[in-house]
């Protein structure tokens, strides 16, 4: 009676690693159910209906494993059989491209069913007569094949050396699917091996790597209760402030993050699970950000339009605490600095067209133009002089030109070494006594040495290289 219950909940075990993916082993369960039980003197219905189900379950997989493998066997079958009807000329290749199939072969036996007896027979008939025409080869391929079986053994010993360090304190789960991932990629590197190792080498691959599994499955368990139980938590949340209910949730979120995995089937459903029982508390916080965007939709329209000041816009978007990070929010700062750029433009041009308007001002007393005051002393000494004193005129044109730095005439070559030899002293010798390198002092001087009784082409040319300097020092 007691074999009974134990055989029962083996094939509950079983069912659950159906469910799980974990066929292999669920396989295997099965089958030490089956053997079992023919212990039995007699089998109870419930455990007969169990037994039965289960081994349909067995084939159902199997049958599912060899519809997706049974094509891949039959196309290698067909690449051995254009290896023996057209060989390779070079022996060394011909006898690797046999090896290359035979791997792949039995990397199809590892990761789904095996092959049945008939395919085996077919392939491994096949194989040996593909290997005919490179038999000198064939030592040299099977000694790779006894070599990669003691790395696997190696591989198998090493794990085992891994279970006895850390069974008395396993890593979390996370660090032992990483390890056995690890492993299982040195292990693939090892093949083919020699079909008689195969089966060997496979099943001790498998039992050496349970302790590992089965820790995983453990931990995946006991992750499982945590992620349920921060679940619960977040149901029992209520607190009239919504804003504090957040924030409980996020601490919850914390603490989840720090909880290992439950498995790839649990873990996504937990998460949902655990999320969905939070959007009460974010709906109310939803609702306020759109609330928000609306009145950021507006403002923004209203920036556009030109019916808002900036500041007052900008004193408008600091009122609004929880639209910071939505695209309106982003879409509305970068169209405030495409409209301040827009408005530094538009003083830069004004400031310009005033500056050009100077030489108006110096031909006609009357000009009504706006000039900035502070040329308008200068301007009324222009006016007095009799002559103007186009050296000085050329002098605050080139010392503008290197300030802007643009290139003045062949001609001015001379001039310019000189102003550059005061500009670059004047760095050093701050009693310096020549006129102030800033645009407004150069102007004056400009302006002060400037008689429009005389005014000629000499000067409007000078005025036009010094209003290109106004666009880059302006």
């Amino acid at each position: 009676m007691e074999t009974s219950k134990n055989l029962f909940k083996e094939l509950e075990n079983a069912e659950k690693l159906f469910s799980d993916g974990s066929i292999k082993n669920a396989q295997k369960i099965v089958r030490n159910a089956i053997k079992d039980s023919k212990s039995l003197t007699k089998i109870p219905n419930k455990l007969r209906h169990k037994l039965n189900a289960a081994i349909n379950k067995s084939k159902y997989f199997d049958e599912i494993s060899s519809f997706a493998t049974n094509p891949k066997r039959d196309e290698l079958i067909t690449k051995i059989n254009k290896l023996i009807s057209d060989p390779l000329k070079n022996p060394k290749k011909h006898a690797h491209a046999i090896h290359e199939i035979q791997k792949q072969w039995q990397l199809l036996d590892a990761s789904s069913k095996a092959a049945s007896r008939t395919q085996w027979l077919k392939f491994n008939e096949l194989t040996n007569k593909a290997w005919e025409t490179c038999k000198e080869y064939f030592d040299e391929i099977k000694e790779i094949k006894i070599n990669n079986a003691k790395e696997r053994e190696n591989i198998i010993k090493e794990i085992s050396s891994y279970v006895e360090r850390n069974e008395k304190k396993w890593p979390d789960s996370k660090t032992l699917i990483n390890y056995l991932r690890n492993i299982f990629k040195k292990w693939q590197t090892y093949a083919p091996v020699l079909d008689d190792d195969l089966n060997r080498l496979k099943e001790s691959y498998f039992q050496v790597k349970k302790p590992i599994n089965d820790e995983i499955k453990k931990q995946e368990k006991l992750n499982k209760e945590k992620k349920e139980i921060l679940i619960n938590k977040v149901n029992e949340i209520n607190n009239e402030d919504n804003q504090i209910c957040i924030n409980e949730f996020k601490k919850l979120k914390n603490e989840w993050v720090k909880i290992g995995p439950a498995g790839k089937k649990n873990d996504k459903a937990l998460w949902d699970k655990f999320n969905k029982n939070a959007d009460r508390f974010f709906a109310e916080k939803k609702q306020i950000i759109n609330d928000e965007i609306l009145v950021i939709k507006d403002l923004n329209k209203q920036l556009i339009n030109g019916d808002k000041s900036i500041s007052d816009i900008k004193n408008e978007l600091s009122k609004l605490q929880n639209s910071n990070n939505t695209d309106e929010f982003k879409k509305i700062n970068i169209d405030i600095n495409k409209e301040v750029l827009k408005l530094k433009n538009n003083k830069k041009k004004e400031k310009i067209e005033i500056y050009k308007n100077i030489y108006n001002a110096l031909l006609d007393n009357s000009a009504t133009d706006p000039i900035p005051n502070i040329f308008l002393e200068s301007i009324k000494t222009s006016h007095a002089n009799e002559k103007s004193n186009t050296k000085e005129l050329s002098y605050a044109c080139i010392k503008l030109e290197i300030l802007a730095g643009l290139d003045s005439l062949k001609k001015d070559a001379e001039l310019r070494n000189s102003i550059q030899l005061e500009l670059l002293s004047s760095k050093f010798n701050k009693n310096n006594n020549s006129i102030p390198n800033d645009i407004d002092s150069i102007l004056k001087h400009f302006i002060s040495n400037f008689s429009c009784d005389d005014e000629g082409r000499t000067h409007q040319n000078l005025w036009k290289r010094i209003n290109k300097c106004f666009e880059v020092l302006l």
